[in-house]
């Protein structure tokens, strides 16, 4: 199983074609007599060379840029952003090494960099899958912490560094059968380049294994924990209802569907990108005579783009969105509308927040009110009146107030670090005797 196009075989008129795994070597090839195939279309390959380059230049476009706009400051070098710049990273190397070789090496119908292109290649193209794949899963792994267990220690920048530098050695290794097994043949003077297992089980033990590592099991860690995200901040929201007025209670529910709806595209969009090639993928595994069919490879090079087209969604989705990574973009590139900001802000002296800080009352007779404060409320970080709950992270920065009466405790904490998700953190008290006891929860704004 492979995530390339790697296996040449002939026709009666000595033209040549791709396959996307070598399960039959090209020699045995010579003598077929299929016909017809659909990716030889100048004009299908004309439309593909198109998708292809947009795919190429939004991909490294986007992604370059996210890797710029974290190296040149140190206040959005945070455990978020880290795994957002790795993510960017290995989708740099996708747009670099699959997207040009995969259709290049189909429309020539022949390998044409050499041998030693022809191990890393593979090998690398393997690697950057699971690199990005593992580092989406990290990406749902923190926030789901950080929601579902606010009271715990975040996780420092040391231990995000570490868990990067693990998916590195382990993707490396796991897909080292790439780079062993590509051989580089030539015949009738044509140079290929193809997968040689050492047999056939192998290769179909190493397609299902990388299936369920690169795709399977990511897919369910992380639809597991934004739908548990997804739960936890609409269950914040079920409390007996005070004195809302109607254009609070829009807004609110507002922020709760913007909320909801990005953590199902981040679901969706990584599944709907990357199940289709691997399905694909495992029916060439399986059933060896896919190669013959007459629009195969059609249809691998459609699921293909699709997979490849994830790199232009993923700064999108985990960096544009951000505020803070979108004040840094329009700083880097003044075409953007600066005024779309929505008002001034730092990484340092002030925290703009938006459009999803909210604070909820809790009072003495058990009613609730949570409220969504303005998008343009700026918050300093420097706490007013007492000292802040001891359990908020000590290398967080806060800002917020707290007022306390004899009827009712309210408590409004908004933890933020630059460059990163804002965290917010409210106090929907707890009815005990003691009126200044506070149970914090977070949400990632």
């Amino acid at each position: 199983m492979n995530f390339t196009y790697y296996e040449a075989f002939k026709r009666n008129n000595l033209e040549s074609s791709l396959n996307l795994t070598n399960n039959v070597s090209s020699s045995e090839y010579v003598n077929n007599t299929y016909q017809g195939n659909i990716i030889d279309n100048k004009a299908v390959q004309a439309v593909f060379c198109l998708l292809y380059t947009s795919i190429f230049v939004l991909g490294l476009f986007g992604n370059v840029l996210v890797c710029y706009v974290v190296a040149r400051n140190k206040a959005m070098h945070t455990v978020t952003n880290c795994f957002i710049t790795n993510l960017a990273l290995s989708d740099i190397l996708l747009c670099v090494l699959a997207v040009p070789f995969t259709p290049l090496y189909s429309f020539l119908g022949r390998w044409i960099f050499g041998r030693l292109l022809c191990h890393l290649v593979a090998y690398a193209q393997g690697t950057s899958v699971y690199i990005s794949t593992l580092t989406l899963t990290s990406i749902a792994i923190d926030r789901f912490f950080v929601i579902i267990y606010p009271f715990q220690p975040r996780m420092k920048l040391s231990t995000c560094l570490f868990i990067i530098a693990i998916i590195w050695v382990f993707s490396l290794l796991v897909t080292l059968p790439y780079g062993i097994y590509m051989t580089h043949n030539t015949l009738e003077s044509t140079h290929y380049c193809e997968e040689n297992w050492p047999s056939e089980k192998f290769r179909q033990a190493f397609g299902g294994m990388t299936a369920t590592m690169q795709f399977v099991l990511p897919f369910c860690i992380i639809a597991f924990c934004y739908v548990r995200v997804s739960l936890k901040l609409n269950d914040r929201a079920r409390c007996k209802p005070g004195s809302k007025n109607t254009r609070k209670e829009e807004a609110d529910r507002e922020r709760k569907r913007r909320t909801n709806r990005m953590l199902i595209a981040m679901v969706t969009i990584f599944g709907v990108s990357w199940l289709p090639l691997n399905l694909i993928n495992l029916l060439n595994d399986i059933y060896i005579p896919t190669g013959t069919w007459t629009y195969y490879y059609l249809a691998f090079f459609m699921v293909h783009a699709l997979a490849m087209s994830s790199t232009c969604y993923n700064p999108f989705l985990y960096a544009w969105l951000n505020d803070n990574f979108r004040k840094e973009f329009k700083q880097v590139l003044p075409c953007f509308d600066a005024s779309r900001a929505g008002g001034p802000g730092s990484a340092g002296g002030t925290g703009r927040l938006g459009a999803w800080r909210s604070e909820r009352t809790c009072n003495g007779n058990e009613t609730c009110q949570e409220t969504l404060l303005p998008t343009s409320v700026v918050i300093p970080n420097k706490l007013g009146g007492d000292s802040p709950p001891s359990n908020i992270p000590a290398d967080t920065n806060r800002g917020g107030w707290i007022n306390k009466s004899h009827d009712s405790v309210e408590v409004v904490l908004v933890a933020y670090t630059a460059g990163e998700d804002v965290v917010h953190i409210t106090d929907p008290t707890e009815k005990t005797k003691d009126k200044d006891k506070t149970h914090l929860t977070a949400e990632i704004v």
